[in-house]
């Protein structure tokens, strides 16, 4: 971050006791977290604007003193009196990001000499502070709420987001935008056109971030405030009031929010509807279900059962609520866990579109065997004719790359089996032969976050080779009808989901191969060193995820190109004594920019699509090694077993077996 002047306010004996209270383990408490190892992070860094829902630490824990911050959140326990507070849910998704959400404007920060972090949501703010702390100077204000010890006394003052960068935001950095609540709890929002205005300062805030640079801004709608012990504890009728208020509120900033749709990457979070899944099954989430889990809490006045502070069976996690409006550590991890899986959601179904062209590609390798000049050589005691074949293969590989959550694992595989027929053409420019085929496909992607796509499919070829004295020319075409099946995993804290799709699509491919032969015409061995080229396309239609309502994500229509060129050398012996064998090396070079990522909108809520960056495949280069070995079987009928890998900085390796008779 750029440097920011440091402006505290507040009374000199406070300041003098924060000192004091400083101490060398809570002191190496606070090193040694910033030194943990995390994962791989995608975005450049996480700037964050709201209220106590994402307040990560501004204000000093006056009951453990030292570095110790308070967050909205219970403490971390096994002494839930005396205990640091657990991380609220923008920590722990910072931390899923290999990022840190360190608080914008801490007095203990200041005192201590760390540097200032990117989390500028304080507890207490109103959209108007939220909007004020992205746009105004001295926007970002840290006061003692008012009826507190010391309520009103302002313990640091600093400048808004985009007036300490000088009016522009880091582009490859993710922000996050919520709130709204305190706008229902401070008496600013009582009727509709308020629940609009208060709305409109938070979309103003978004707005502001996306004119200025940002192209990646996640915005939570408001949770339902009527259904909190807070909520709840003012009567039947005023709940169901502030409830319909806070769908205005939803709805108006929807609208607002739908202006910016193709023009920055608007990353909607429906939070009442995922709240409403937690409450329909606590049991599955780990709450317990024999209390009213929107009635009670862990602390405060709430605090009626005996899972409560100091309760025979005390336990935050079986309740949703830690005191009146906000929620316990568990609560905050399904938050924070449906937050990165819908970050993570257009990475993962942006693997589909491979699918297709692996399985022509795959189509064309096995083709391309049986292409090969040796397998078309007479046998000894044999006929020249129709030749028809039987082919069945299997590729499997393992991979990573760079996603919208950092690296990605994918373990692949695809099978296939096929037969086709082989014609001798055979003409005035030399030999010839060609033919069709038709294959039955499976691929699947089994991913590291649990997500599972599958692809089931035809694949229709055409192939033919017409050798013209040392030149050998080859082509096949390929076209494939294939059936999706995606499931993608989301973990919500103790339970999950599964996002399921399915859609239809189709590809084609083409391969063009020149050579040029090396041995004699009458030689059972024919090298050649050749040059191939070919284009693979795969399209996806459109979709609507089911599975869970606050989860499902509707699917753009995809395609994927891939285009790459091969040099190499080919050693091939037609069958000869009962035995053959065939043998090539490859360089190849991936024409295409890396696969785009899903197109995606929430389902929910579904003003705003976005998407993520493309997914890096690491190296364009590849190597490729394939060998194999023909025996006759009879006087007409042959045996063809083959392997190749592909590799550079990945490993693929493929088997296939075949058999053929020529009539």
């Amino acid at each position: 971050m750029p440097s920011r002047s440091h402006r505290a306010v507040f009374p000199p004996t406070s300041a003098s006791g924060l000192v004091r209270r400083f101490t060398l383990s809570s002191l190496a408490l606070a090193i040694s977290t910033t030194l943990l190892a995390t994962p791989a992070q995608a975005y450049s860094d996480i700037y964050l604007f709201g209220d106590s829902l994402s307040d990560s630490g501004q204000f000093p824990d006056t009951t453990l003193g030292g570095l110790n911050s308070l967050r909205f959140t219970n403490r971390s326990g096994p002494d839930y009196e005396n205990s640091p507070y657990g991380s609220v849910s923008t920590q722990l998704l910072a931390t899923e990001l290999g990022l840190a959400a360190e608080p914008s404007t801490s007095v203990i920060y200041q005192l201590a000499g760390f540097s200032d972090g990117t989390n500028y949501a304080v507890g207490g703010y109103t959209t108007a502070q939220i909007l004020a702390s992205v746009t105004d100077e001295d926007g970002s204000e840290v006061v003692i709420p008012a009826g507190s010890p010391g309520g009103g006394t302002v313990l640091r003052v600093e400048d808004g987001y985009l007036v300490s960068t000088g009016g522009s935001a880091d582009p490859d950095a993710l922000y996050y935008v919520n709130g709204g609540g305190n706008d229902f709890l401070q008496g600013v929002i009582i009727s509709p056109a308020t629940a609009v205005a208060s709305a409109g300062n938070l979309a103003a805030a978004v707005e502001a971030l996306a004119a200025a640079g940002a192209t990646t801004i996640m915005v939570s709608n408001l949770p339902d405030v009527g259904s909190t012990p807070a909520g709840q504890s003012a009567g039947a009728a005023q709940a169901a009031g502030t409830s319909a208020l806070v769908g205005v509120f939803n709805d108006a900033l929807g609208e607002r929010l739908a202006a910016l749709d193709g023009q920055v990457n608007i990353i909607r979070l429906d939070t009442v509807g995922i709240l409403e899944e937690v409450l329909a099954s606590p049991a599955e989430f780990g709450f317990a279900s024999d209390v009213p889990l929107t009635q009670v809490c862990f602390s405060d006045s709430c605090n009626v059962t005996p899972y409560g502070l100091g309760g025979a069976a005390e336990d935050p996690d079986s309740l949703l609520f830690n005191d009146g409006v906000h929620p316990t550590t568990a609560g905050q991890e399904i938050l924070a866990d449906y937050a990165y899986a819908m970050l993570a959601a257009p990475s993962v179904l942006g693997l589909a579109p491979q699918l297709g062209t692996g399985a022509l590609n795959a189509s064309q390798r096995s083709l391309a065997d049986e292409l090969r000049p040796g397998a078309q050589h007479p046998q000894a005691g044999g006929e020249t004719g129709v030749r028809v074949f039987a082919i069945g293969s299997a590729t499997g590989g393992t991979g990573d790359g760079e996603t919208s959550t950092g690296q990605q694992g994918v373990d692949s595989e695809q099978r296939g089996a096929g037969v086709g027929v082989m014609l001798p053409l055979d003409n005035a420019l030399g030999q010839a032969w060609g033919g069709v085929a038709v294959s039955q496909r499976h691929a699947d992607f089994d991913v590291d976050d649990g997500s599972e796509l599958e692809l089931e499919g035809q694949v229709f070829s055409l192939f033919a080779r017409q050798q013209l004295g040392r030149v050998g020319m080859q082509a096949v075409a390929s076209y494939g009808d294939f059936e999706y099946d995606l499931d993608r995993h989301v973990a919500l804290g103790q339970s999950s989901r599964t996002l399921s799709g399915e859609t239809d699509g189709d590809g084609f491919s083409a391969e063009a191969r020149l050579d040029y032969r090396l041995t004699a015409a009458d030689s059972l061995w024919y090298t050649a060193p050749f040059v191939a080229y070919r284009h693979t396309e795969s399209d996806l239609d459109g979709y609507t995820e089911s599975g869970s309502t606050a989860n499902a994500l509707s699917v753009s229509d995809q395609t994927l190109r891939d285009r790459r060129v091969e040099l190499g050398f080919m050693v091939d012996r037609a069958v000869a004594d009962g035995f053959g064998l065939y043998g090539e090396l490859a360089y190849g070079k991936r024409l295409d920019d890396d696969a785009e990522s899903a197109e995606v909108r929430l389902a929910s809520l579904p003003t705003n699509a976005y998407s993520a960056e493309d997914l890096d495949r690491g190296s364009d280069n590849y190597l490729r090694v394939d060998g194999g070995w023909r025996m006759q079987l009879g006087r007409n009928a042959m045996l063809h077993l083959g392997a190749g890998i592909e590799t550079w900085d990945e490993v693929t390796a493929r088997g296939e077996v075949g058999v053929s008779y020529t009539f």
